[in-house]
């Protein structure tokens, strides 16, 4: 069979931010599917230097992968290839969630749910035996004789190395070297998959999983030296949920890194009651390359924290802050503005804060209610009516009736946050001017950027 697999272009904040990784999850699965025998294209729309038309006719299947806010452009890519004759399929972390409204447009054949290299693999060879015989295939949805199916949860991959490595040749690595992390080239790495903190706001734990899994370090750090060797990139991005979940793995890496002489530097995502309590292991993360650390702080309010089901305080993040900086770590902490019981004034308590806690980067953004997560379950009934929602589901809109907060509001807050935080003194502002040359952002981006704060 030929496959097309599709990553639909960056929408809104996230095109403005000029942040461009490759699309693992895609790759893997080309991979998986390569492996069977099967001739995969991976067409990313974030790189495409043209705006040529794909050629959908010289492929049977086409999948393509989506979230939430690119929603309405994977079903115009569907559309189109539904219309050249091609069997579509959609995964990824938005589909399986509104499945019935994806398949209701028959736009869509298969919805994939979940992790998807043996879902896809499964499915594909299915189609190929044109037997229609597809009820057996756990993990896939679609409509049968007008009535909607949902066969069984596939359960997770327990051995995650016998994956194989994603299909990097498939792409092309050099389009990926705009975006830089303190001057080099960066790009992703995931070590594991699942994450045990349920927290309210995320689909993580659900999409993956609450059981960790991990890939053995030996599988990791051969991927480590594919990427320095064979794509010359010396800096990763760590993108599991929760890197540091177990501290004497993320010693062994990094011991793995330094007796290879690999030069890298990296950043990764981490809670920091992990940090806190294990500095040990954050020392050792430092003398291995690691440069920046992403903690969600997400609110000083403790009822918020309570509602988002984050299970620290604010104590313990300002003693991990104080830490991360003893070590020599940038921070990126994020923040959540809009809990369900926030006010104008709780919002300010968090603003205020985040100056305070003065890590090199506050990201600030807006409760977002994504199908999958606790929230959505729980304000689903007050999502606003408008005509195409999806689009508007990018952490810098309220899309949702609050019971304290305006559309208007909250926009404004949005802006302040970063208005405050950002010119919180002179440094601060030499910081947010190094971090737009570091990322090479003109004013055409900053301007795309100041836009979307005002929902344009």
């Amino acid at each position: 069979m030929t496959i097309l697999l599709i990553n639909p272009a960056p929408t809104g904040t996230l095109k403005a931010t000029g942040v461009l990784f490759p699309p693992l999850g895609l790759l893997y699965i080309a991979a998986y599917v390569e492996k069977e025998g099967h001739q995969v294209v991976v067409s990313d729309l974030s790189v495409r230097k043209k705006k040529e038309d794909i050629d959908f006719k010289k492929y049977d299947i086409v999948g393509i992968s989506t979230d939430t806010t690119r929603h309405r452009q994977a079903l115009q890519l569907a559309k189109r290839a539904k219309a050249s004759g091609c069997t579509v399929v959609m995964g990824g972390p938005h589909p399986g969630y509104v499945d019935q409204e994806i398949l209701s447009t028959r736009r869509v054949d298969f919805i994939v749910h979940g992790e998807g290299e043996i879902t896809f693999s499964e499915l594909v060879a299915a189609l190929q035996k044109n037997d229609g015989k597809f009820h057996s295939i756990q993990g896939i949805s679609f409509f049968s004789n007008g009535q909607l199916v949902r066969t069984p949860p596939r359960p997770f991959m327990e051995n995650l190395d016998s994956l194989p490595l994603p299909a990097r040749h498939l792409i092309h690595m050099d389009d990926y070297r705009r975006t830089k992390f303190g001057g080099r080239d960066i790009t992703p790495l995931m070590t594991s998959r699942g994450c045990p903190y349920q927290c309210a706001f995320c689909a993580s734990s659900h999409f993956w999983g609450t059981k960790l899994r991990m890939r053995s370090v030996e599988a990791i750090l051969k991927e480590l030296e594919e990427i320095y060797d064979r794509y010359h990139f010396n800096a990763v991005a760590f993108v599991d949920d929760t890197f540091n979940l177990l501290p004497k793995r993320v010693i062994e890496i990094c011991h793995g890194i330094i007796e290879k002489r690999l030069d890298l530097w990296w950043w990764c995502l981490s809670r920091v009651d992990l940090l806190l309590r294990n500095e040990e292991m954050v020392k050792e993360m430092v003398r291995a390359g690691a440069k920046s650390v992403f903690i969600g702080v997400e609110s000083f309010n403790s009822k918020t924290l309570e509602e988002l089901k984050k299970g620290i305080d604010v104590e313990s993040t300002v003693q991990a802050v104080e830490m991360l900086k003893k070590n020599g770590l940038e921070i990126h902490a994020s923040y959540i503005l809009g809990g369900l019981h926030e006010t104008a004034k709780t919002i300010h308590e968090t603003i205020g804060f985040a100056k305070r806690l003065n890590t090199n980067v506050a990201q600030f953004s807006i409760l977002t209610p994504y199908p999958g997560t606790a929230i959505y379950e729980q304000v689903k009934d007050r999502i606003f009516k408008w005509r195409a929602p999806w689009p508007f589901f990018d952490m810098q809109h309220l899309v949702f009736k609050h019971d304290h907060l305006s559309f208007i509001r909250m926009e404004w807050l949005l802006l302040k946050a970063h208005l405050l935080y950002y010119t919180r003194s002179k440094k601060a502002i030499l910081d947010i001017w190094h971090h737009i040359k570091k990322h090479r952002l003109g004013i055409r981006t900053i301007l795309l950027f100041i836009r979307d704060q005002f929902g344009g």
